[in-house]
C-alpha cells in the first residue's frame, strides 16, 4: 500500500454519540430528548441504504515553503496556518471522501413532507458518515506511515483558519475526489454536500 488510495463501498460504523453531537448534545451540558433518541436509532438503521461511502488520496512532494504559503508539485496552499502545519513535512497527502447524494435527496424529500425532525436527524447522520469516512481513510494512511517509519500531521481542511475555500476545486482534482463524483459549486461548496476534503503532511518519525 502507498499513500495513494482509492476506495469504494467503505464499511462505516456510525457512532450514535457523534450524531447526537451534531444535533447539539454537548458533554452532559445539553442532552437530546428521549423521543429524539428513539428516532435516531431508527434512522441509523434505515440510513444505510442511502450511504455509499468512498475515499481517495494522493501524495505529492512539497517544492518550497514560506511562512505564508506552501508550494507543492501540483498546487499552492496559501495561508499561515497551513504553512505552520506543514513546516516540517516533506510530502503532502490530498484527501477526499463522500457518501454520495442519495442521503441528501432523502433529506430533501422529508423536508418536502414537512418531517423536519427526521430530516434534521438524517442530515446529522450524513454529516457523521462523511466524517467517519475521512476517519477511515486517515487511519489507513496512519498505518501506512507507521509501516514506512514516518508520521503524519493532523488533517486540515479548506475553511479552517486562513486556508481559503477557493482551493477546493484543485484539492478535489488532485486528491482524486473527481473520480468519486465530487464537484465544486461556484461558491466553493462541495457537491454532494456530504463530502470532505483534507490535507495531511508527511514527515520523518
Amino acid at each position: 500500500m502507498s499513500f495513494n488510495i482509492f476506495l469504494k463501498n467503505i464499511p462505516l460504523r456510525i457512532k450514535t454519540v457523534e450524531v447526537r453531537r451534531y444535533l447539539g448534545e454537548y458533554r452532559g451540558i445539553t442532552e437530546v430528548p428521549e423521543k429524539v433518541s428513539i428516532i435516531i436509532e431508527k434512522l441509523l438503521t434505515t440510513s444505510r441504504i442511502f450511504i455509499n461511502a468512498s475515499a481517495s488520496s494522493r501524495e505529492f512532494k512539497i517544492l518550497s515553503w514560506s511562512e505564508s504559503e506552501v508550494k507543492t508539485e501540483v498546487m499552492t496552499l496559501p495561508g499561515r496556518d497551513i504553512a505552520k502545519l506543514l513546516k516540517e513535512t516533506r510530502d503532502v497527502i490530498f484527501c477526499a471522501t463522500t457518501i454520495g447524494e442519495a442521503l441528501e435527496k432523502e433529506v430533501n424529500r422529508l423536508l418536502e413532507e414537512r418531517k423536519t425532525l427526521e430530516a434534521a436527524i438524517l442530515d446529522a447522520i450524513g454529516s457523521t458518515a462523511a466524517d467517519t469516512a475521512m476517519d477511515y481513510l486517515n487511519n489507513l494512511l496512519k498505518a501506512e506511515a507507521t509501516r514506512k517509519g514516518l508520521k503524519l500531521t493532523r488533517r486540515y481542511s479548506p475553511g479552517y483558519g486562513d486556508l481559503p475555500l477557493s482551493i477546493q476545486e484543485d484539492l478535489v482534482k488532485f486528491s482524486g475526489g473527481d473520480r468519486l463524483g465530487i464537484t465544486v459549486s461556484p461558491s466553493h461548496m462541495l457537491i454532494p454536500r456530504k463530502s470532505v476534503t483534507a490535507i495531511i503532511g508527511v514527515m520523518k518519525a
